[in-house]
């Protein structure tokens, strides 16, 4: 039985580490990556950092013009984009069936697309869409390319989560708020959450072949994640002043977009995690487990790393995407 201990494990890098100190001496030559998202923000300099270490990437792209500009700007390394839509779940299947042609053995997968804050909609099914996006849609993804993955040496998922998990956890008496009114950050918290659950619950299934999944809050970075989002809103929050420019407090904390990836980086690559798994991880570091005297941008709640909510998740989960 694997122990899972969410705690520090002294790893000596820190929060504004840059991919060349995750990635130093790292060839990654012959293997094979999946990054959602990977064409725009952090998801951008993960495939960056990836290729230009050797391995071949797929990127799942919604937006083929979009993705040609950004991933254009890749002058080292294999990047291959192919079509794929995390709110439309026939267009994730029709992804892990190329992928599944094209590719015996998958080493890394990094689900890393996501939504935030956004008004209230409904994917396929009736779900909320950051939980069906952010969570649903990589749930499909992830089990759909298990055949690949788990006949790869050593393979690792990792799965984006957020510090804003902390806001709240998964509430399975009404996920898709048809009994409470929509709160935008409640229903990324809720995702974020499943996030992190996801890859608890995939290590807990999957850690006896071989595969580890790790969850990652990869800091507070200025990406188009941000889209629904408004100056009034973000000088609310304290993440920039009056005249739009980053707040002291941002200044501080938030990292470049370069460094927004390196904890991703490093769940994936390093040899500390070695036998390790199902833990959520900040600022190059496993994160510490936050109790209420916990500062609110560090740590990770306990009701995302519980392994009873991780397999009540997975169940409702396998029933949604059936």
């Amino acid at each position: 039985m694997t122990r899972r201990v969410q705690a520090k494990l002294g790893s000596g890098l820190d929060p504004k580490s840059e991919p060349s100190d995750i990635l130093a001496g790292k060839d990654l030559s012959g293997k094979v990556a999946v990054v959602t998202g990977g064409y725009s923000g952090i998801g951008l300099e993960t495939t960056r950092a990836l290729a230009r270490a050797g391995a071949k990437v797929y990127v799942p792209v919604r937006n083929f013009d979009k993705a040609a500009e950004t991933l254009g700007t890749i002058q080292i390394g294999e990047v291959i984009p192919l079509p794929m839509d995390l709110g439309d779940f026939a267009s994730v299947r029709r992804f892990v069936d190329e992928m599944l042609e094209s590719e015996e053995q998958i080493d890394l997968l990094i689900n890393n697309a996501g939504i935030m804050a956004c008004p209230q909609a409904q994917i396929e099914g009736g779900w909320e869409s950051q939980f069906g996006i952010n969570h649903l849609g990589h749930f499909i993804l992830t089990k759909g390319l298990l055949p690949a993955l788990l006949a790869a040496d050593a393979p690792r998922v990792v799965c984006l989560s957020s510090i804003g998990h902390r806001r709240g956890g998964v509430n399975f008496d009404d996920i898709n708020f048809e009994q409470t009114p929509y709160e935008k950050w409640t229903a990324y918290a809720q995702a974020k959450t499943a996030n992190a659950l996801f890859a608890l619950g995939l290590d807990m299934k999957y850690a006896d072949k071989g595969l580890r999944a790790f969850s990652v809050h990869p800091g507070g970075i200025m990406t188009p994640l941000q889209r629904h989002l408004d100056n009034q809103e973000m000088v609310a929050l304290g993440w920039i002043d009056e005249n739009g420019n980053l707040s002291e407090l941002a200044a501080s904390l938030f990292k470049s977009t370069t460094q927004g990836c390196t904890t991703t980086l490093w769940a994936a690559t390093s040899e500390m995690l070695q036998g390790k798994g199902g833990l959520y991880c900040e600022d190059c570091d496993v994160a510490d487990l936050a109790d209420e005297a916990s500062p609110r941008y560090f740590g990770v709640a306990q009701w995302a790393v519980d392994p009873e909510l991780a397999n009540q998740l997975w169940e409702l989960s396998e029933s949604a995407t059936a």
